[in-house]
This record gives C-alpha cells, sequence and structure tokens, in this order.
C-alpha cells in the first residue's frame, strides 16, 4: 500500500519532487565540499603558512656557571642531519644553519661594526636511507629573502643587508673589507628582518673567517605541526607515561621541538611561538568559517524543501482528508511524508555526492594549486547530510499534515 501511494505521490508531482531533489543536492554537494576542504584545510594551510618563516628555534644549551660567566656555546654543524631522523622526521619541510660573529666592515672609506652572519642558501643533503637529496637552507626556511644580483656564489663573496648597504655606500659588484679580507658583493639582501643590518656569507666562509669550522650558532627548523590546543600547552615533565606518550606522538609544534633538542648536541629547541600561535588561530578561524557555511547551506537546503512541500501539500489537502477519514492515523500518514522525504534525501544524496567531487577537486586546483583527496567517508557523511536536510525540511509540512480535520476538508470539497 504504501509504495502504491509513494509511485502515485512521485507521478504527480514530478516538478516538486525534482526542486527537491535539487534543493537536497545542493546543500549536501556544498556541504561535503566545505567538509573535504576542512579535512585537508591543516595540511594544505600549514604548508602554506610555513613560508611564512621558521616554527623553532634551536640554541645552544647555556646553564649554570656557564651561563653566568656568560660563556658562548655551539651547536655542532654535523648534527644536522639528526633533525631529519626525529619521529616526525617527515613534517620536517627545511632547516637552516646560522653562525653569527661580529666583526668590522670597511667600504667606500666608510667603517662600521656590524654582525657578520654565515648560512646555506641552498644545500643538497644525502640524507641515510633517503634516495632524493633533501633541500635544506634559507630556500626552505625563508623562500621571500629577496637578493638583487646573486646569492654569493664562493667564499669570496657577500651579500650585504639593503639597509647596511645604504648606508655604507655599496652595490653589487663592489668591493667590501670584513676584518681585514676583501670581498666581493655580489647581491643585495632584503628580508625585512635584522639581516637587512648584516652582511650575509656561505657558512663555510664565515666559519673559516671566525675559526670556528663545524660550529654554529643556532638552526631554524620550518616543520609541519598540528594546531596548539590546552593539552598541547600542558607541561610534559608533569605528565603521565600515558600522557606523554600522546604528547609526543602528536606533531606539536612543542613535540618536534622536543625530539629535535633530542638528537642536536647540547641544544635547547624552542617554538617561535607568534608563529605557531598564529597558525593555530588561522586553522580554527577556518575551520569556524568552514563549519558555519555548512550549516548556513544545510539550512538553506532545508528551508527549500520544507517551502516546496508545503506547497505540495496544499494541493494534497484534500487528499489526507479523505486519507484519514478512510481510518488512516497519524503515524501512517507521517510515514507516508517521511518516507517521500528518504527517498528525495537519498537521490539528492548520490547526486550531491557527485557534484561534491567537481567543486571540492575546483577548489583544491584554484586555491591549493592540486586536488583535494576523497575520503571513503564522504559516501555515508554525505547521504547522512542529505537524509537530515530533506528530513529536517519535512517535519514542519508533517506538522501541517497531521493538523488537517478531514471533516472540514470533504466538507469544502463537495
Amino acid at each position: 500500500m504504501l509504495a502504491r501511494l509513494l509511485k502515485r505521490s512521485f507521478a504527480n508531482q514530478k516538478k516538486a519532487m525534482a526542486i527537491m531533489v535539487i534543493a537536497v543536492a545542493f546543500g549536501t554537494a556544498l556541504a561535503a565540499s566545505l567538509l573535504t576542504v576542512s579535512f585537508e584545510i591543516s595540511n594544505r594551510v600549514a604548508v602554506e603558512l610555513r613560508a611564512f618563516g621558521a616554527n623553532i628555534s634551536v640554541e645552544p644549551k647555556v646553564e649554570g656557571m656557564a651561563g653566568l660567566a656568560g660563556q658562548t656555546r655551539w651547536l655542532n654543524e654535523s648534527d644536522l642531519k639528526k633533525i631529519k631522523t626525529v619521529f616526525w622526521r617527515h613534517n620536517i619541510l627545511g632547516f637552516s644553519p646560522v653562525l653569527e660573529a661580529e666583526n668590522e666592515v670597511e667600504a667606500a672609506g666608510r667603517r662600521e661594526r656590524v654582525t657578520i652572519a654565515g648560512t646555506w642558501h641552498e644545500k643538497k643533503l644525502q640524507l641515510p636511507g633517503e634516495e632524493r637529496k633533501f633541500s635544506a637552507g634559507a630556500v626552505s626556511v625563508s623562500p621571500w629573502w629577496d637578493v638583487q644580483g646573486a646569492w654569493p656564489p664562493d667564499d669570496s663573496s657577500v651579500a650585504v643587508g639593503s639597509a647596511l648597504a645604504a648606508r655604507l655606500g655599496v652595490s653589487t659588484g663592489n668591493a667590501i673589507t670584513v676584518s681585514g679580507r676583501r670581498f666581493t658583493v655580489s647581491g643585495i639582501l632584503t628580508t625585512g628582518g635584522r639581516e637587512d643590518e648584516q652582511v650575509v656569507m656561505e657558512l663555510s666562509a664565515l666559519q673559516s673567517l671566525a675559526g670556528l669550522q663545524g660550529k654554529i650558532s643556532r638552526v631554524l627548523v620550518s616543520a609541519l605541526s598540528t594546531p596548539m590546543d590546552d593539552f598541547a600547552y600542558k607541561n610534559p615533565d608533569k605528565m603521565s607515561r600515558a600522557e606523554y606518550e600522546k604528547w609526543y606522538c602528536t606533531a606539536y609544534v612543542t613535540s618536534i621541538a622536543k625530539q629535535v633538542e633530542e638528537v642536536m648536541t647540547g641544544s635547547r629547541a624552542r617554538p617561535v611561538w607568534q608563529v605557531a600561535e598564529t597558525e593555530g588561530k588561522v586553522l580554527d578561524r577556518l575551520r569556524t568559517a568552514i563549519y558555519l557555511l555548512c550549516a548556513v547551506a544545510l539550512a538553506a537546503s532545508s528551508i527549500g524543501v520544507a517551502t516546496t512541500m508545503i506547497t505540495s501539500l496544499l494541493r494534497r489537502v484534500e487528499e489526507i482528508g479523505l486519507m484519514k477519514a478512510m481510518g488512516a492515523d497519524s503515524f501512517g500518514i507521517a510515514r507516508l511524508f517521511l518516507s517521500e522525504a528518504v527517498i528525495i534525501g537519498l537521490a539528492g544524496g548520490l547526486v550531491g555526492l557527485l557534484a561534491s567531487v567537481w567543486i571540492s577537486g575546483e577548489i583544491g586546483l584554484r586555491v591549493f594549486g592540486t586536488k583535494l583527496a576523497q575520503r571513503t567517508m564522504l559516501f555515508p557523511l554525505s547521504v547522512t547530510i542529505a537524509l537530515v536536510i530533506s528530513v529536517t525540511g519535512s517535519l514542519f509540512p508533517i506538522a501541517r499534515a497531521l493538523r488537517i480535520k478531514p471533516a472540514v476538508v470533504l466538507k469544502g470539497a463537495e
């Protein structure tokens, strides 16, 4: 009986049913596409945010009398490859060693005592067990560095920070003397940071000049990390064993920093909190915006279904009145409308799922430059969303249908 009623209902209301299927498909497609983005947004946005600089700084650990005496400590350059051996090694996108020393600089008759920085611009490292070489250096950590001219191609060339170059009156191709040694200015460096006030050269050149072979002052590490939550801020020393294992095996910037600290001899690794906290806030706000858009899409689709179903109900008042007069109870009436809503939801869900694959793919290509991964869970999730839209949209029309009085309707139909 129910099957015949449903068949007749869909046959007599083709346009209304098509409109409701389209409304459900629209809401499902938009919600599923946004949820696909939300699943991938952590990794995608984290990768994009890594272009804004390192989020971990590794420095020598100075304690006790050495700290009180102000003694200088160094990190070992030979430990750098160990950074890519930690548990979260695949999350390490890049690192750049830095050696700094104070020296006198002379150019064009002007003399000034400045900080000389030695680093890698781009260095290919062969890591144990890896076929492809890993690219380390400023390119991997600070891609926004702008060099007018060229990065120092050898140990006899330097790049001069733009602010310092303006004061010394030097430009590309000029000569500059650092600690009595003559260098050629290969480029003018602009970073927007303290490097604009420095002379920058290849790490090996400064190590040789300062007599600090194999030594570095600090390491800047760029790592993909999970947004910080309340648990991430807990003190690891006060955690239980289970809590510590959970913290250690989660890609928090704090746990990655701890692992880097463990492999770098005599080091102290700390998150760059301004970067780490900003990443977390950006991701949280993006997720909130996505969920709000999902809610709006679901509400709009449910309203569309409800409006169309009410319009359909007005044309079916006599039919419902006759059904009640013949003995149909409220459960039977509600079951009919809910069955229609479920069929509409399933049809709209399948159409919406197919549409979401295309929509999410376009979003990925236009925003992130690559298609987003389609997860298996999207199928049941899309069907569930569609059923929620259709059933929610049918609740008000069902309530209206149950209030219909057969005596009043049939008397007016005479």
